[in-house]
């Protein structure tokens, strides 16, 4: 019996180890990104980002198509750090779920805003537009949940029928500002200051409630 439960707990460490296919394909995702801290789009090469992740031209090509497809993806796995916080909102106590969402927001563009910055410039073509919209929309659906909570908490006021309209300018309105802020020099109090100017707005485009506050002016 030992012997057999030995068997299954071994099967499930080995099922559970990373492939060598899966660290080739993030070693290609890491390289990017880097060299996304130093360089355009335009500037990456397939031929550079293998080099950087010590494998092959031809061995990059079994992983990703085009130099695009290496870009999406790591702009997909930088968004999902946002998503990660966010699905996080039950966490917020001494918080609204919808300040831990901007926090979130703020704090991974301090971390990955070279990507987040390539993202919105190629959303302004085609063959980009959509993939930028759709993880968009997601963190709408993510922030819509958050308010979902603090309305059962009782912090909300306002209508809920309006809730998404209201999150999907707010959400705009804050990759535009975050853009702005994160492709300039500027200061830890810049980054306070947008914090707290976007939970602001949030909060009263939300309807939360005049006796909320959570450490924002909202």
């Amino acid at each position: 019996m030992n012997s057999q439960s030995d068997d299954v707990r071994s099967a499930g460490r080995r099922r559970a180890k990373v492939s060598k296919g899966d660290l080739r394909e993030q070693a290609l995702l890491d390289a990017a990104e880097e060299m996304l801290r130093r360089s355009s789009v335009a500037g990456l090469t397939m031929e550079a980002v293998a080099k950087q992740a010590g494998i092959t031209r031809s061995a990059a090509y079994f992983y990703f198509a085009s130099k695009e497809e290496v870009v999406r993806a790591v702009i997909e796995r930088a968004t999902r750090h946002i998503y990660a916080g966010l699905e996080a909102f039950g966490d917020a106590v001494d918080t609204t779920s919808l300040k831990r969402a901007v926090d979130v927001q703020v704090d991974n563009w301090r971390r990955h805003g070279h990507i987040f910055r390539v993202g919105v410039e190629l959303s302004a073509r085609a063959e980009y537009r959509q993939v930028w919209v759709s993880l968009m929309e997601h963190g709408i659906d993510l922030a819509c949940q958050a308010v979902a909570h603090d309305r059962a908490r009782g912090l909300v006021g306002g209508d809920p029928a309006q809730d998404r309209t209201r999150l999907e300018a707010l959400a705009w309105m804050g990759e535009r500002t975050c853009y702005l802020l994160f492709t300039r020099e500027h200061s830890e109090a810049e980054e306070e200051q947008l914090r707290d100017t976007l939970t602001t707005l949030a909060h009263r485009g939300l309807g939360y409630r005049a006796s909320t506050d959570f450490g924002s002016s909202g």
